[in-house]
């Protein structure tokens, strides 16, 4: 018996765009698959402006909106994609089969996502070091307003393990983009009787320089999923330095959630 087809949606991390997917999604397509990848707003070659997470997001709700009401999808979110795909997961329950969060900000019901970023920034990085550019002024410690990201922190903590054409291409696309903290500081973001029930997976990037793996872990602890997958030598883009073990492992998640 043929193997069913799957729709994958994958969703890119902050100051990225659908171009981070480049290797992956041929990958996912000569499987026999369905791919979508798109730039969220004020990302990629999308020239708008937003202020909230949820007009951010637009792109990849309208998508889940658009589809058959019978259809569904394997979500995946990178880094900052995780509350992207969390909040789709929150709306369209019916319409998600398992939420896949690579190396990805995940976030709990019950907890507001700040919470999750300040404990990225002040616990596990001691502070906000000079990739980031926050409005409030470097003397006050908070999370950033805007983030952006500085070429040598982006080639030793994003593009460690990944090749220099690979890097170099990252840095003539990569952009600076808002980072949202007032709107996700509310403790409505997600809920559990939508979000809470979606299947959810975390795939742990073992060479993540950005979001390190004992973070990664640390959100997995507070907030368990249902399958914790490893992933050696992926460092934080794992699409580039490890896409046909991310294409192995997202084929048997699939499958597994069906």
């Amino acid at each position: 018996m043929d193997e069913k087809k799957q729709h994958f949606v994958l969703v890119h991390g902050s100051c990225h765009g659908a171009w981070c997917w480049f290797k992956l999604a041929p990958l996912l397509r000569k499987a026999g698959h369905e791919v979508s990848v798109f730039d969220l707003k004020a990302s990629g070659a999308m020239p708008d402006q937003v202020v909230s997470v949820a007009d951010y997001s637009q792109p990849l709700l309208d998508l889940l909106d658009s589809i058959a009401a019978d259809e569904r999808v394997v979500l995946v979110g990178h880094s900052f994609g995780g509350f992207n795909i969390a909040l789709a997961a929150d709306k369209f329950p019916a319409k998600v089969s398992v939420a896949v969060f690579l190396a990805a900000f995940m976030p709990h019901p019950s907890i507001p996502p700040s919470h999750i970023l300040h404990n990225y920034f002040f616990v596990e990085k001691g502070g906000v070091d000079s990739e980031q550019i926050s409005t409030d002024g470097p003397s006050k410690p908070t999370i950033p307003i805007t983030i952006q990201f500085d070429a040598g922190l982006m080639r030793s903590h994003f593009y460690n393990n990944c090749s220099p054409e690979d890097y170099t291409l990252a840095t003539t696309l990569v952009r600076a983009g808002p980072f949202y903290r007032d709107d996700l500081s509310g403790h409505d973001f997600v809920s559990e009787a939508n979000y809470g029930r979606t299947k959810r997976v975390y795939v742990v990037c073992k060479d993540d320089e950005k979001i390190k793996e004992s973070f990664q872990r640390w959100m997995i602890e507070m907030s368990p999923v249902d399958e914790v997958v490893e992933i050696e030598g992926a460092d934080h883009m794992a699409m580039l330095s490890k896409p046909h073990e991310l294409c192995s492992h997202l084929l048997k998640i699939a499958e597994s959630y069906d």
